[in-house]
């Protein structure tokens, strides 16, 4: 009877160590396949390669242009070219103006409370702005990623100000953190 009980405990948590993990979305495209099939999807939802940016990003980055919330954005997706895995995907809207740029923030802010709640976000300043973190919970409340909120101020025109949101997905940033260091 003790060899059930403890092969019955050893498959459950073989099957729970191997089930498919829950992975961030970003556009509603969640960051669990490789760059393809992640631009395929990004395009099907109305974003468009932009080739001219994603040729001056270094290797494992690539840029797109295409709608977040209500405002045109330049979307990043970084990537493990190795691994062959998306692990973080920002929006990057462009403001003229602090006061257009904490209206875009505030209304993203708002949006990103609605969804996943302020229990588990922080708040913080960044490049002398407020800057939020949210952590993002699987259904069995696992950690499977964050997102990151904050705004910058261009360097080459200070009137201008970036609204960033950075997504980011846990398990596919530790296989890219893993990939680097088996390269060093």
């Amino acid at each position: 009877m003790k060899h059930i009980i403890v092969f019955i405990l050893t498959l459950w948590v073989t099957i729970n160590l191997n089930a498919q993990t829950e992975h961030v979305r970003f556009l509603g495209i969640p960051l669990d396949g490789n760059i393809q099939q992640f631009q395929e999807s990004l395009v099907a939802n109305g974003c468009s390669l932009d080739q001219k940016t994603s040729d001056l990003l270094p290797k494992g980055m690539r840029a797109f242009k295409g709608g977040y919330s209500e405002y045109d954005a330049l979307m990043i997706i970084l990537y493990d070219e190795m691994a062959n895995v998306v692990y973080q995907a920002k929006a990057i809207i462009t403001c003229q103006g602090e006061e257009i740029s904490d209206s875009v923030f505030n209304v993203i802010n708002q949006q990103l409370q609605s969804e996943y709640g302020m229990l588990l976000s922080t708040k913080s300043i960044q490049y002398g702005h407020e800057s939020y973190g949210y952590t993002i919970l699987s259904k069995e409340r696992v950690v499977v990623g964050d997102i990151g909120l904050f705004m910058t101020r261009d360097e080459n025109n200070p009137n201008v100000f970036l609204v960033q949101v950075q997504y980011t997905d846990t398990a596919n940033l530790r296989v890219h953190e893993r990939q680097q260091s088996d390269d060093n």
